[in-house]
Parts: structure tokens; C-alpha cells; sequence
């Protein structure tokens, strides 16, 4: 038989029993819900890596495209550049074209306007090349290809470790007065890529990249001489030559007609000739000019401001403009290099000038644009294709010719033969062609 004491223990057997089942039950429920919880958070926290990567691969390819935009704009303010967009040396320079001649040129018949550009491939997108860049650690690798060219070699990492863009010129339609204006697309990706289907590849093939973004701008050209002068010669104050020094000045351009234009008066020797359009009479001289002599004595600004509509320390900031420190003097070696390497970019010269190099300066494709901020001395037989603008102008060599067009603010006097011929096609060409592109109000969006 059972005594009292062994009965009660039997009876809280299967009671504590239950207990124990039911404690182990809610703990592995609980264990349940935490692998449930923590399952949820490492989706989430999966998911969030993935927007992450993303979001950063996005940002790169963006900030590579707008990169991109702004080497492209730099680039066309540039000059003569090698098959990899670098800046050659004066000695290796003269087989070489400048970026802006290599993806754009004057439209037929101006037909999108006055100094509207196109296209060299025209309606041939087959034909078209794209200038690309890559950018490893610090440094751009570039390929500047022109069209019938082959690319030259990026040197793409073999890590494919970098960003990269890629440039494409496009036309506007064939009904939009576009005088000076041109747009591009600025194709950016977060890793370079490889062969052809790299993001710097040369075809129209989706690049096999992480991330692309695409940035278009529209530019437009800040002409470097909007307004041409009038005359062949034109002076604030004095045009002297004296005999036996004398003056050969022609205009036969219609639209402009005068030969020499002075503030104060006009000095030649019998033996000068000022020779103005077929037909028209006269000398084409216009000897004295209150009103130019009147704004010359108000000082360097005004004077540049009537010339070039832009007060002198913008203009030199303008990202086309090329300076050269002449406080020393400047040569006529200083300034043929200066435009061999930027042959349609306006050379600005902080100094005197001597132009002591005998041979040609400028040329009918590519004139020579100078701003002398100072006394510009024509001292060898040089025979000179632009236009010049300088503070004072001396003459001294016997036989040197200027074909465009020349400006003195104050005085211009010679003491041999000074022959100047009025040239408007070539005028034409820097009045429409030379200057700073800068990005149009607007002309910035993701394409």
C-alpha cells in the first residue's frame, strides 16, 4: 500500500510535467519569431546594400558625365591637341589640329544662321567619332580621334577599376537658327568597361557597364571680336609717315570702305596711296574724328569696351583668351608659338610686342587675333593675315604687309613702307568663329 506522502508525490508528477512541455514550447516559439525578426532585418539590410550600391554607382557615372561636360567645354576653348587631347610641344604642333576644328566646322551657306557650326560627318552618324575619357585614380587617359582616324589608345585598366565618359556632337534641327551655338551629350558610366562594348568604345552599342548616365549642354560662343572695324587702319589719335616713309592702305571692301581712320589727323608722304572700293571716289580717309579722339582720351576701358563689347579684365578671364606675361617684352618667336599652339584663339599680351620674326603670321584658314596691352613694334618683314588691337603701333620694317585689318588706340606711325589691305572674309572668320563657348542659361539636363 501507498502511504499519504508517496500518494501526494505521485499526483504532482504529470502536473509538472505539463509545465516543463509548455515552458519548452513557448521558449522555441520565441526562438521562432527571433529567427523570423532577424530573417525580416537581414532582407532589409540586403536590400539596403543593394539601393546603396546603386545609389553609388548612379553618382559616379552622374558626376562622370558631368565631368565629361566640362572637359568637353574646356576642351573646346583649347587649342591644338595630340591623338590622346594633350597639349603638344611648339615643335610638334604644326601637323596638328585644334579639338573644336576636329568635331566642328562651318555649316554649308551658313545654312543654321550666321557663324552657325555643324557637324564633319554630317548626316552620316556612321562616320561620327567621340572624343572619351577615363579617369583612374587622378589622372584622365584620353582618346581625341579624327574623323577617318582611328582612336588612339585609352590604356584602359585590365582591373577595370575607374569611371569614364564619352562625348558625342549632335545636330540641332535643320530649322533652328543656331548662329554660334552647339550641343553635346555626355555619356558617363562608374567603371570604363572593355573592348567594344566599354563605355569609351567608338559604335553606338550599349555599353556593358554598372552604371550609365547621360548629361546633355548647350553651349554658345562669346565672340572674341563681335563688332569689325570700318577702315584698315584705324588710330585715336595720329597716323603718321613721314617721307620718306609712306602708307599703301586698301579697302576695296564695300561694306566698310575706309582705308585710315584717325582721331586727330592723318600724316603721309606724297608717295602714300589709300585706295577704297572700285568706284567709290576719294581716298576712303577720314582724317580727323572728334569722336574717336574724344574716346581715346577716356582711357583704356571705354575704348576697349566700343571695340569688343566687354570690359578688358572679363575679357582676358574669357576661357579662349590666351595670356601671355610680356611685362619683360614678348618677341615675335613669343607670339608665333603662342599661335601655332592655339591658331584660332585670341592671344592676349600683357606688355610690349616686337614683332622681330620675319615670314608669315596667321594665315587666310587660320588668322592671327592679337591684343597688345601695350606698344606693338613691327620691326621684321613679316607678311600678317589677322587682326591686331594694340595701345600704340610703330612701323620700322621695310617691306612687311598686313592683310586684315589693324587698330591703335592712340598713335600709329611708320618710318618705311607700310602696306595694309582690308581683308572682310578673313575678319569674317575671327568675327564668327574665334572665342569662348560658355554654357547656355538652361542648357544643362540629364538626357
Amino acid at each position: 500500500m501507498l502511504t499519504g506522502g508517496a500518494t501526494a508525490r505521485a499526483a504532482l508528477r504529470p502536473a509538472r510535467h505539463r509545465r516543463g512541455v509548455a515552458a519548452l514550447t513557448v521558449v522555441m516559439l520565441l526562438f521562432f519569431v527571433m529567427a523570423l525578426v532577424a530573417a525580416y532585418t537581414n532582407r532589409n539590410l540586403v536590400f539596403e546594400q543593394r539601393i546603396s550600391a546603386n545609389g553609388y554607382r548612379a553618382t559616379r557615372a552622374l558626376e562622370a558625365a558631368d565631368a565629361g561636360s566640362e572637359w568637353a567645354l574646356a576642351m573646346l576653348n583649347t587649342g591644338r591637341v595630340t591623338a590622346n587631347c594633350t597639349r603638344p610641344d611648339p615643335a610638334a604642333a604644326a601637323g596638328l589640329t585644334d579639338f573644336r576644328s576636329r568635331y566642328l566646322v562651318p555649316s554649308a551657306n551658313e545654312k543654321f544662321g550666321e557663324g552657325s557650326f555643324d557637324v564633319p560627318w554630317g548626316q552620316q552618324p556612321d562616320n561620327r567619332v567621340y572624343p572619351a575619357c577615363i579617369v583612374v585614380g587622378n589622372a584622365l587617359r584620353c582618346t581625341c580621334p579624327a574623323m577617318g582616324q582611328g582612336a588612339a589608345d585609352i590604356g584602359a585598366p585590365t582591373d577595370g577599376i575607374g569611371t569614364a565618359f564619352r562625348i558625342t556632337f549632335r545636330l540641332f534641327n535643320d530649322d533652328t537658327p543656331r548662329g554660334g551655338a552647339i550641343q553635346f551629350i555626355s555619356r558617363g558610366c562608374s567603371n570604363p568597361g572593355n573592348g567594344d562594348t566599354s563605355c569609351f568604345a567608338q559604335n553606338d552599342d550599349q555599353p556593358a557597364v554598372d552604371g550609365t548616365t547621360s548629361v546633355f549642354t548647350q553651349v554658345g560662343l562669346v565672340r572674341a571680336l563681335p563688332v569689325l572695324p570700318k577702315a584698315t587702319l584705324t588710330a585715336g589719335t595720329t597716323i603718321t609717315a613721314n617721307a620718306p616713309a609712306e602708307l599703301q592702305v586698301a579697302n576695296g571692301d564695300y561694306s566698310s570702305g575706309f582705308t585710315a581712320h584717325a582721331g586727330v589727323s592723318i600724316t603721309a608722304s606724297g608717295t602714300s596711296r589709300f585706295v577704297p572700293p572700285a568706284a567709290t571716289g576719294g581716298t576712303g580717309r577720314i582724317d580727323s574724328d572728334g569722336v574717336l579722339a574724344a574716346l581715346s582720351q577716356l582711357g583704356d576701358e571705354p575704348w576697349f569696351r566700343a571695340q569688343f563689347v566687354l570690359e578688358r579684365a572679363g575679357y582676358s578671364r574669357l576661357p579662349a583668351t590666351v595670356r601671355l606675361d610680356c611685362a619683360a617684352g614678348c618677341t615675335g618667336t613669343n607670339i608665333a608659338n603662342a599661335l601655332l599652339l592655339n591658331p584660332r584663339n585670341p592671344i592676349w599680351a600683357d606688355g610690349d610686342v616686337n614683332l622681330n620674326l620675319a615670314g608669315p603670321l596667321g594665315s587666310a584658314a587660320d588668322p592671327a587675333m592679337l591684343i597688345v596691352n601695350g606698344t606693338l613694334t613691327i620691326s621684321a618683314n613679316i607678311q600678317a593675315n589677322g587682326f591686331v588691337h594694340a595701345r600704340q603701333i610703330n612701323w620700322t620694317a621695310a617691306a612687311a604687309t598686313w592683310n586684315g585689318a589693324m587698330v591703335s588706340m592712340t598713335s600709329f606711325s611708320t618710318t618705311a613702307t607700310a602696306t595694309l589691305t582690308y581683308d572682310k572674309p578673313l575678319l569674317d572668320i575671327i568675327r564668327l568663329r574665334y572665342g569662348s563657348f560658355v554654357r547656355v542659361p538652361g542648357g544643362w539636363n540629364l538626357f
